[in-house]
């Protein structure tokens, strides 16, 4: 508990008790993948930057509509808040354009900026800072480097480590949210897809009700937390995954194999190999949710404060997998294989490590070997292995 309080007073977070068991409940359902400060899941998640690029224009769009909020008291700083936004990388650019975008529509070139950055008590902290500073260079899939907004002057950043699923800010701090792939993780894990060999809410035949449930109480938490902590006239854009109309969602589209059936083979050929058990075997749960467009809905219409601008869905292709078929990676299909399962490991691996039993001591080695036989299968035909994202792209305005 000492520790704990010690590392919530680090990043300025005062909580509640019930808040304290989110907080901790959200830490236990997804943890980051590498070593904090390395920046990995920017280095690995190229998707992402071609995720955000989708929403780049509802964003500008939103802030040139946006009246400048006028503050009766104290900084008259524009407050932007990134939700959910692990190491930071791949939002970077975007939060550039947006302050350039501020700085035009209200007039004063050097208006001051403040940058709130969101994520569980757990998240890359040192990651993020390490970004938005500039001491690790960011590059999307195509190798571009990406602008960092601190270099434009007059740009604030402050880290908040409570979690999205709660309020995170004063009430009526927020300018203008954002948050990009994130609102899917569940506050808490229901783990009802234990003993079946379904992994995720999505690929079930009939409906996984707890995950639903779960989803929809967290969806409300959030719009009543987001809806809070906006000025009048701020906007909150969420980029989320979904199950679209044709039945598509992450991983699973109209183009090439499916990552969940690649997950599904390559966890069972462990117990092939003598390394899980049938328990372990059925034990991967994942703890989210990929909503469809009438629960995004359904939600916001209990909020009467929020009014929905616009919202749809959008499949953003692999880059991985473009960039192979293009021919312009000069990899051979080992390399390929290797360069592209780290991009489903990077939000994967600790749900998997959860599913091995409670206190084996050889839990990595195992989970190497399972990326080791995922890597084998995608080294036989890397054409057909992919991961496109599927989104709902919804723009919200607090009334």
């Amino acid at each position: 508990m000492v520790k704990f309080s010690l590392l919530l007073a680090q990043i300025g977070v005062i909580l509640t008790l019930n808040e304290f068991d989110v907080v901790q409940s959200m830490s236990r359902v997804h943890v980051p993948v590498g070593n904090d400060g390395d920046g990995q899941y920017s280095a690995a998640t190229k998707g992402c930057f071609d995720v955000i690029q989708a929403a780049s224009p509802l964003v500008l769009d939103e802030i040139s509509k946006q009246y400048p909020q006028q503050r009766s008291t104290g900084s008259n700083a524009y407050h932007i808040a990134d939700y959910g936004t692990a190491d930071a990388g791949t939002s970077l650019g975007l939060l550039s354009k947006m302050v350039k975008q501020i700085r035009r529509i209200s007039g004063v070139e050097d208006k001051e900026v403040v940058l709130h950055y969101e994520d569980q008590l757990t998240n890359e902290w040192k990651s993020v800072f390490n970004h938005v500073l500039g001491n690790i260079e960011v590059r999307d899939a195509y190798d571009n480097l990406v602008e960092s907004p601190m270099g434009l002057g007059n740009v604030f950043v402050e880290a908040c480590g409570v979690t999205f699923h709660k309020q995170c800010y004063p009430s009526e701090s927020i300018d203008f949210g954002v948050s990009f792939t994130a609102m899917h993780w569940l506050s808490t894990s229901p783990a009802s897809l234990k003993g079946t060999p379904a992994m995720h809410a999505v690929r079930c035949l009939s409906p996984a009700v707890e995950e639903r449930d779960q989803a929809a109480h967290d969806w409300s938490c959030i719009l009543e937390a987001r809806s809070k902590e906006l000025v009048k006239g701020g906007r909150f854009v969420c980029v989320n995954f979904c199950c679209s109309e044709e039945g598509y969602f992450l991983g699973q589209t109209d183009s090439g194999v499916s990552m969940w059936d690649s997950f599904e083979a390559s966890w069972n050929k462990l117990k092939e190999q003598g390394l899980i058990d049938e328990d372990e075997r059925l034990g991967v749960s994942f703890p989210s949710y990929y909503r469809k467009n009438s629960e995004l809905l359904e939600g916001i219409a209990n909020v009467p404060s929020l009014r929905v601008s616009s919202i749809a869905e959008k499949i953003v292709r692999c880059p991985y997998r473009e960039l192979w078929r293009s021919g312009k990676t000069g990899m051979t299909a080992r390399q390929y294989a290797e360069w592209f399962v780290p991009t489903t490991r990077t939000w994967s691996h600790s749900t998997f490590k959860e599913a091995l039993r409670e206190g084996r001591e050889d839990k990595e080695e195992v989970l190497e070997q399972f990326w080791e036989n995922y890597m084998d299968l995608v080294e036989l035909d890397p054409s057909s292995h992919g991961m496109d994202y599927v989104h709902n792209y919804i723009v919200l305005e607090k009334l």
